[in-house]
């Protein structure tokens, strides 16, 4: 028997016992062979075949962040440096490897509460789903997008400390132009909405519909304004 699981924006997905079925996206070919690379990294979904045109992964059991009531112990900084931990993890484990090919690491690029499942009291990160969008790239654009999806709006002092927690799990990185790389993925991910809804793309037309490119407009010109203060709260340059 299947069940749909919410969550799915632009992906219907179920689950089927202990499996998870799904369309693949456009770079299943990829995703599976890094899938495969984590096999036994508890951080990940395995993959485990096809069943027609769908994709069968592993189920991870755990709280996700759509479920109601929301856990506020998330953007607690200790579950923040949890996320930092595992993104440290999966980059080291892809780091000289072929998928990486020329880049530093593979990178998930779509890191979020959303697509993270936590331990059960929600204090905890233990796995990351949905990896369609993966891809060789430098270690600071996950490092990038987690500090913009995972922290909580609030003073800059706030958002900073949320960001320290993040980059501290992590461990020793090169920062540099972190604020910078934050504010390049925002305009590329509210350009791309927009683009793709303007041909037709029914997925894309919701998000806009709903006002998320906007949402990350106004993100980005928060960001711009209080550049400065965030930049020095982390003292940009390094981590650990």
């Amino acid at each position: 028997m299947e069940e749909k699981l919410a969550g799915g924006f632009v992906n219907t997905v179920v689950r089927k016992g202990d499996t998870v079925l799904r369309t693949p996206g456009d770079r299943a070919e990829f995703v599976h062979d890094l899938l495969g690379l984590l096999a036994d990294w508890p951080g990940a979904p395995r993959y485990l075949g096809m069943d027609g045109d769908r994709e069968i992964l592993s189920f991870l059991d755990g709280y996700v962040a759509w479920e109601e009531p929301r856990k506020p112990a998330v953007h607690s900084p200790g579950c923040l440096r949890s996320v930092g931990r595992l993104v440290r993890e999966f980059h080291d484990l892809t780091a000289g490897t072929s998928l990486a090919g020329d880049e530093e690491v593979v990178c998930h690029n779509d890191l979020s509460p959303k697509n993270t499942v936590y331990s059960a009291d929600g204090t905890r990160a233990t796995a990351f789903i949905d990896w369609d969008i993966a891809a060789p790239g430098p270690r600071i654009h996950d490092l990038a997008f987690i500090c913009w999806q995972y922290a909580e709006p609030g003073t800059p002092q706030y958002v900073a400390s949320q960001w320290r927690a993040l980059l501290d799990g992590y461990g020793p990185a090169d920062t540099q132009g972190l604020v910078d790389t934050i504010l390049w993925w925002q305009t590329r991910t509210w350009q791309g909405i927009e683009s793709a809804a303007s041909i037709g793309d029914s997925a894309m037309t919701r998000l806009v519909d709903l006002g998320v490119p906007a949402q990350i407009r106004e993100s980005t010109a928060w960001i711009t304004t209080h550049s400065a203060v965030l930049a020095a709260e982390l003292g940009e340059g390094g981590v650990g």
